[in-house]
């Protein structure tokens, strides 16, 4: 006869948090499946037998079941050591008062005993098993005593051989069986902890390489910051340079721009490797992000390579610009070794079906089927020189902003990637137009005045030269503090330009009190290895770059905070 789903829940052992909980449990309800099995039998052969009542058998067996039955739903609820001691007590009272009942000391009645001590002692311990052995052995004692003196009632059957047998067999058999059940239930319980104690030791290894990583990329940001800042002075002086310079050292100022962005895109590959920021997203323009990288790509590609940019306005995204920056610095990358010969690099980015798409296509040599199901492994190159981490890095960005990327390929015919992002509609009052245009200061009867704060002195003096070729009026400090002095006396000042890193007050601490005393205040802010820790509010004066930064990429910047803060988007 089938049993129903509801009974056979009911019987099946339940799982605890405690694994001990759960092994003793698992054990007790195997030992209640014996007992049953046991009570079965010995009901049917006391039915079987013509000198018992059978109404009498009935209700005995009956109590013993119901008994069990009680014993089951408190280990169930968690209670085990609880049920051992009710289950082991109860048969330990009932073979107590069928001793001095159905008169003395049988062998059966004494392996009740036994198997009650060895119950005892599987589930509670030695301690509950040696008490319980002691309290049977006295108990035995007293009965055999009061058996010699003839003051228990006459045996319904007398001694015999196979009684004598019957008894040691139920002993033997029934001591194998507790003893299988509880080794087995041992050798699970260590099996389980050999397994918590490895998945420990695992834990423990990766807290040790985590530890390690973070030491390793605490190193690398600060060696990043001050290859940047580095960096920084080198595009500076480049730009100035290509300002005074004639035609015949261009080709000397292209090869130092192509170095300098390579350079960059080599730091911004570290730094993500060692920490992806994709978890400090702000809403990013990525028709802005892409029009400034535009600037800065074609030196990265060298001459013999042409590239376009078809860029639709107001394509607003939540993401990290960085993080944008590191996306475009990939393809471009990729692109430029799939075409070592020359060839066209296209970016075209548009808005449709509440996705913002951007296409990177170019006319390489393509790629096979089996590279192409491989692209975005790490390590994963087949350039003799290359790191395997370009393409990889973009994947694992695109998939902390909620984007996808896939591509199109085949040997010979190029490559085409399409990076989907998830759209943000167009800040209400802020136009698409606007938000993607770098529109540049407007002069009126002097010069605007920029808020430089930049602790590096050698940094600060090319940030400077920057700005003030730019037609800029700059006031120096060399930190937050002094630049919230500078404020007070200067009232005129159209934008402020600082760092991060900063001794006695840092960057995002310094645009945390601009935006309580000036929120409508324009601030762009620079790093060298990390971006702002809070994300700025959409339509905010507020924007960021990551350092090296060109004449070109800080003056369109300034031009958009600017913008913005002339709007009066901030109330």
């Amino acid at each position: 006869m089938l049993v129903p789903p509801a009974v056979r829940q009911w019987l099946s052992p339940r799982s605890f948090p405690d694994p001990e909980t759960t092994r003793r449990s698992r054990l007790l309800s195997r030992l209640l499946g014996l007992g049953v099995l046991l009570s079965l039998i010995g009901a049917a052969s006391a039915l079987a037998d013509r000198r018992n009542d059978p109404r009498v058998t009935l209700v005995f067996y009956g109590v013993l079941w119901a008994w069990l039955a009680m014993v089951h739903s408190i280990a169930r609820s968690g209670r085990v050591t609880l049920a051992a001691w009710i289950f082991s007590i109860f048969y330990w009272l009932m073979t107590a008062f069928v001793t001095l009942t159905f008169g003395g000391m049988q062998g059966q009645f004494a392996s009740v005993f036994a198997v009650c001590t060895l119950m005892i002692g599987s589930i509670v311990g030695g301690a509950a098993a040696l008490a319980m052995a002691v309290a049977s052995a006295a108990w035995c004692a007293l009965v055999a005593l009061l058996e010699v003196r003839g003051r228990l009632p006459h045996q319904l059957a007398p001694y015999s051989p196979i009684n004598s047998w019957a008894a040691a067999a139920t002993t033997i058999l029934l001591t194998a069986a507790l003893l299988q059940v509880s080794l087995k239930s041992l050798r699970n319980a260590h099996g389980e902890a050999q397994r918590a104690a490895n998945e420990r030791d695992a834990a423990l290894r990766r807290s040790i390489q985590g530890q390690k990583l973070e030491l390793v990329g605490k190193l690398t940001s600060g060696i990043a910051h001050d290859l940047n800042n580095l960096l920084t002075v080198i595009v500076s002086v480049s730009d100035v340079l290509r300002r005074q310079s004639s035609g015949t050292s261009a080709d000397l100022l292209d090869e130092l721009d192509g170095a300098a962005s390579r350079a960059t895109l080599m730091t911004r590959q570290v730094l993500s490797l060692a920490r992806v920021r994709t978890d400090e997203s702000q809403v990013v323009d990525v028709a802005v992000v892409v029009g400034e990288m535009g600037k800065m790509l074609p030196r990265l590609l060298g001459r013999s390579h042409r590239f376009e940019v078809k860029a639709a306005p107001g394509c607003l995204v939540r993401a990290s610009r960085v993080g944008i920056e590191q996306i475009l610095l990939n393809l471009a990358v990729n692109a430029r070794d799939a075409m070592p010969d020359g060839g066209q690099f296209t970016l075209e980015l548009s808005r449709a079906d509440g996705q913002v798409v951007l296409i990177a296509s170019d006319t390489g040599f393509g790629m096979s089927p089996e590279v192409k199901a491989r692209l975005f492994e790490p390590f994963f190159t087949t350039k003799s020189g290359g790191t395997g981490l370009g393409l990889a890095t973009v994947r694992q960005l695109m998939d902390g902003y909620g984007g996808t990327i896939s591509v199109d390929s085949e040997p010979g015919r190029g490559a085409r990637f399409r990076l989907q992002f998830p759209a943000l509609a167009t800040p209400v009052g802020v136009p698409a137009t606007a938000a993607s245009s770098p529109a540049g200061p407007s002069p009126a009867g002097r010069r605007p005045r920029v808020l430089l704060a930049e602790d590096d002195p050698t940094v600060q003096r090319s940030l400077i030269r920057l700005l003030e070729g730019a037609g800029f009026e700059v006031t120096a400090v060399e930190h937050g503090l002094a630049a919230l002095q500078a404020l007070e006396v200067a009232g005129d000042v159209q934008c402020v330009v600082s760092d991060i890193g900063m001794p006695q007050m840092d960057g995002e601490e310094l645009a945390r009190r601009l935006g309580e005393s000036h929120p409508r205040l324009p601030l762009v802010l620079l790093s060298g290895n990390r971006e702002p820790g809070d994300p700025f509010r959409p339509g905010s004066p507020r924007t960021f770059l990551m350092k090296p930064v060109s004449q070109a990429e800080l003056v369109a910047a300034i031009g958009r905070v600017v913008a913005q803060g002339q709007r009066g988007s901030i109330p």
